[in-house]
């Protein structure tokens, strides 16, 4: 071995010291072997000698053609670098590229593919491999996504035959991600559309209603029509309601229909229980008040009366076949001011209303009705008495069933009345006479709000099963919240005990409603009922409280909803 071979040599030595003979032939003059040396010398080239003084020198690559021989090489290195104590050292930048190189790392991995490997020649010099680019080239979108080796074997780790998909491939990877996003994303989407719906009527003021033809609830008027009551006269009903300016929510200001709170009492009918008309404010039948309600109107641009007329209920009278009507009104000032001293709550608190009745002029439920002098029943002290509503037992026998309006004098919170000390509101129970304004007896108590009612009770009425059950449907919670809702107890006999259901009629939610509740209801002649109630809606006048209608089944002590199937018989 010449010398300069040898310093060659001993250069690449000082590199691979662990790997001495992989590239040296095992018979000195074996032609193979000699021209892997050789080339594996002229690798050097692209290797920098670091003199002792610590100067650099880059060396060129050869090309294909006119490739200088590896002899050349040497010779070139040792003029250039006479001093002998040299070392090894990797350039800090890769040598500038030519295809020259490509070859080399091609012909001397075909001829000594196991000795590249071990001297770690392609890296070493910065040449880049081909074979795994090439192999690599040769797989499909997949294999090069979705896939892994079987064989860690970096010969085959690229080859279509050794590749296996796998979850874990980055293609897999941001598959499964990018499921997970969007599976993330529907759920998200269904949740808000979800809570939407349910709570798409937490606002008070309620939301425009779209009936589905297929539900047993029907949209009557959307129209300020609450607490409704209803009558049956040859075969057209008769729907009354509370005054259309009461308990409307954001009620805009520049709002300024003229009917607005003009009728005390609102009247609409309908032939088929489905399609209603609403009367003109002039058809108000009941266009006076006694002498003991608060007259006048409210001043501003939409004049309401103060008389407040709230909930009527309408029930023929056996002896004469003429109407009478039942209605709650604020009493007029000197009557409040005296009575309000003995309210043991202080503060200001809303006028009460007491409730007072009227005869109709005919046997027309419409009316005019002409008033009767004397209050029927009023509890100052307890707050005062709201929703009268009739009802005539199958014996004859007629009842009232009223509220005490204890939340009117409460210490606050919800409808004034779930602040401690909570003040009862009570269901009252009195028995008339057959004229229908005299009563025959004290009244008695039948039930009362507890702590899952909220605020109060109140909208008592009355109805009779044919196997003889007495169901009392009453609301809880507050009108003006959407705790409302419609609940109901039954009973053996009228005066109780009546025991709850297990769960609201009606509530919010359900079909779509929003805080229903203060209903009626009328036997239809067939075994079922008809029941009208209110519930909010969103309206041009604001937040109000409209009409629905729907049909009653009663099974044993249960209440069930149900789709009407036809037009019902006279009463």
């Amino acid at each position: 071995m010449h010398a300069r071979e040898a310093m060659a040599s001993s250069a690449v030595d000082d590199v691979h010291p662990r790997l001495p003979n992989a590239y040296a032939p095992t018979t000195p003059t074996s032609p193979a072997g000699e021209w892997i040396r050789r080339r594996s010398l002229a690798a050097g080239a692209f290797i920098g000698l670091s003199q002792s003084d610590g100067t650099h020198e880059s060396r060129s690559s050869p090309r294909d053609a006119g490739m200088e021989s590896a002899d050349a090489a040497a010779t070139r290195s040792s003029t250039k670098r006479p001093h002998a104590s040299t070392t090894l050292e990797y350039h800090h930048s890769p040598p500038k590229q030519s295809p020259g190189h490509n070859d080399l790392a091609r012909r001397l991995s075909t001829f000594g593919g196991s000795t590249i490997k071990a001297l770690g020649l392609a890296s070493a010099s910065g040449l880049p491999s081909q074979h795994a680019p090439k192999m690599d080239s040769q797989l499909t979108f997949f294999q090069r996504h979705f896939t892994k080796p079987i064989s860690p074997d970096p010969e085959k780790i690229h080859h279509p035959d050794n590749r296996r998909f796998s979850f874990l491939s980055r293609g897999a990877f941001l598959v499964g991600a990018a499921m997970v996003l969007l599976l993330l994303g529907i759920i998200a989407a269904a949740v808000a559309v979800t809570f939407d719906n349910k709570h798409q009527t937490d606002d008070p003021t309620g939301d425009m209603i779209h009936t589905d033809p297929r539900s047993p609830i029907r949209l009557a008027l959307l129209e300020n029509f609450p607490d409704p009551t209803l009558v049956l006269k040859d075969g057209t009903y008769y729907a009354f309601a509370t005054n259309n300016a009461a308990g409307i929510i954001d009620r805009p200001k520049n709002f300024t229909e003229r009917e607005f709170g003009v009728s005390n009492v609102q009247i609409a009918t309908s032939k088929d229980f489905i399609n209603w008309t609403l009367l003109d404010f002039e058809r108000d039948p009941l266009p006076k008040v006694g002498e003991w309600v608060t007259h006048g109107v409210t001043k501003g641009k939409i004049q309401i009366p103060k008389s407040q007329v709230w909930a009527p209920g309408i029930i023929k009278r056996d002896t004469d076949n003429k109407y009478v009507m039942y209605y709650s009104a604020n009493k007029h000032a000197e009557d409040n001011k005296t009575e309000s001293a003995r309210v043991p709550v202080k503060g200001r608190h809303p006028p009460p209303h007491c409730i007072g009745a009227a005869v109709s002029e005919t046997d027309d439920p419409a009316g005019p009705y002409t008033l009767a002098p004397d209050l029927l029943a009023c509890h100052f002290d307890q707050g005062g008495a709201i929703d009268a509503q009739p009802f005539r037992d199958t014996d004859g026998t007629l009842w009232i069933a009223y509220k005490i309006d204890g939340n009117n004098i409460g210490h606050g919170g919800s409808c004034g009345n779930t602040v401690a000390p909570i003040m009862p509101t009570p269901i009252k129970l009195q028995r008339m006479k057959t004229d229908g304004l005299t009563k025959d007896g004290e009244e008695i108590t039948i039930l009362d709000r507890i702590e899952s009612d909220g605020p109060l009770v109140e909208a008592p009425v009355l109805a009779k099963s044919p196997e003889g059950i007495y169901f009392l449907f009453y609301s809880s919670g507050c009108t003006r919240a959407p705790t409302y809702d419609l609940k109901y107890a039954t009973a053996d006999t009228i005066t109780g005990p009546y025991v709850r259901a297990a769960k609201p009629l009606l509530k919010t939610g359900t079909y779509g409603l929003l805080a229903p509740g203060s209903a009626d209801v009328l036997a239809d002649g067939d075994g079922g009922f008809d029941m009208v109630f209110h519930a909010r809606v969103r309206a041009p006048q604001g937040g109000v409280r409209a009409m629905f209608t729907t049909k009653l089944r009663f099974e044993g002590r249960e209440v069930r909803i149900v789709r009407a199937n036809s037009t019902l018989e006279d009463d």
